[in-house]
């Protein structure tokens, strides 16, 4: 658009002008003139003016989807309410509200009994809430022992505070935590070490009354329940 806008006052000056004009021969002529190449002028800066308001208008609008049409993961702790069947979880979170959450063929680690510390994660949908990963915490709430390579008897203690204890095992864990359905192990600080703490992270493969199997990496590790 600019460069029409200049091609027209390039036409206006050396066109439109007489040329005995444009070597003020006759100053009366050339005022007369003058006027109306500003007419001409301000029409064009108009034109040009216009264009611009027509090509900004001309931008397309932007479609926002509010978030309550989007699906949504979320993650909370609670305990297992009495309303729980086969295919569905009543589960009171923390702050004491029910939901109502489909299983969808998904397995509650550690089994679904009534009163038991659950963390679940599950997607809020338009038609349902669905669990994609639910570990019972109680059931995890106790001393965990193995035969170590060296044949010797060792253990894996986690108690109801989230306090983690272990018993002739090469690491050592002071706390514990599930996130996003895996078992975190936190390893004490070592007195005036400022790196963050060692937390090692397992995937829980199976989880039982009586069993526990934790995988990290490519290692497998198999418990049977102390107490």
């Amino acid at each position: 658009m600019l460069q029409f806008f200049f091609c027209n006052a390039f036409f206006l000056f050396y066109f439109v002008l007489p040329t005995n004009y444009t070597t003020f021969a006759s100053e009366t002529k050339w005022k007369y003139t003058m006027k109306k190449v500003n007419v001409m002028l301000m029409a064009l800066v108009a034109m040009l003016l216009l264009s611009c308001e027509e090509k900004k208008d001309s931008t397309p609008d932007v479609t926002i989807v509010p978030v309550h049409e989007m699906p949504n993961i979320c993650e909370a702790h609670g305990t297992i309410g009495d309303g729980s069947s086969m295919n569905v979880i009543e589960f009171v979170n923390d702050e004491g509200d029910t939901l109502y959450i489909n299983k969808s063929g998904q397995a509650v680690m550690g089994g679904l009994v009534v009163g038991d510390e659950l963390e679940v994660i599950y997607n809020v949908t338009k038609e349902d809430i669905y669990a994609s990963v639910a570990v019972n915490l109680t059931a995890l709430q106790h001393i965990w022992s193995q035969r170590g390579a060296d044949g010797r008897e060792q253990s894996l203690e986690l108690d109801p505070e989230g306090r983690a204890n272990t018993y002739n095992m090469a690491v050592d864990y002071d706390t514990w935590e599930v996130k996003n359905g895996l078992l975190l192990l936190h390893s004490p600080k070592k007195l005036g070490d400022e790196s963050p703490a060692i937390v090692d992270t397992f995937e829980i493969m199976q989880l039982t009354t009586d069993s526990l199997v934790l995988m990290n990496g490519d290692l497998v590790t198999e418990f049977e329940r102390y107490n």
